[in-house]
């Protein structure tokens, strides 16, 4: 593509949608496999690592609201089911306790500013992106449970307009 080429967009898009359920998709999706199956095992997990960085990129960059929360422990646990570890396993590499692992996993403890630095490090992320994810999915709760009792509040009652 030169310098000087235009590029056409179709509804703000590079690329068309696919149909996921085409023979052409699944085709694809049997030579990415292939790919993947044929990598050794540090090529297999930067892979994995890939992907799911790209899926919670997509998470946080999302406009879904509270139906679709992601939580921190479900990406944990797509990190520990694609990398085969166990979370006894982790929780005691980290210095957790696996109770307290556990209550990270099912949302009842949040995730630290250390704890990030720490997952970033084993999962090559931002210690930012774990931040992301709690303060985006804390705001879609609160958003969620509390938005009718905000609407109370107005600049105009304040300033008296």
């Amino acid at each position: 593509m030169g310098g000087n080429e235009i590029i056409d967009l179709e509804n703000g898009v590079l690329t068309s949608s696919m149909d996921v359920n085409s023979r052409e998709y699944k085709e694809f999706q049997l030579f990415l496999s292939g790919k993947v199956d044929a990598q050794g095992k540090k090529q297999r997990i930067g892979t994995e690592l890939f992907a799911l960085q790209i899926k919670i990129e997509d998470y946080l960059e999302s406009t879904i609201e509270s139906d679709g929360i992601i939580t921190i422990g479900d990406f944990l646990r797509l990190y520990l089911d694609k990398l085969d570890i166990r979370q006894n396993k982790l929780a005691g590499y980290i210095g957790l306790r696996p109770s307290n692992f556990s209550k990270i996993l099912s949302g009842s403890r949040k995730v630290n500013f250390e704890l990030s630095f720490i997952l970033s490090r084993i999962f090559q992320l931002d210690p930012k992106v774990w931040m992301l994810i709690q303060v985006k999915n804390d705001y879609l709760q609160l958003k969620m449970e509390k938005e009718e009792d905000f609407e109370k509040y107005r600049l105009e009652d304040l300033v008296g307009a």
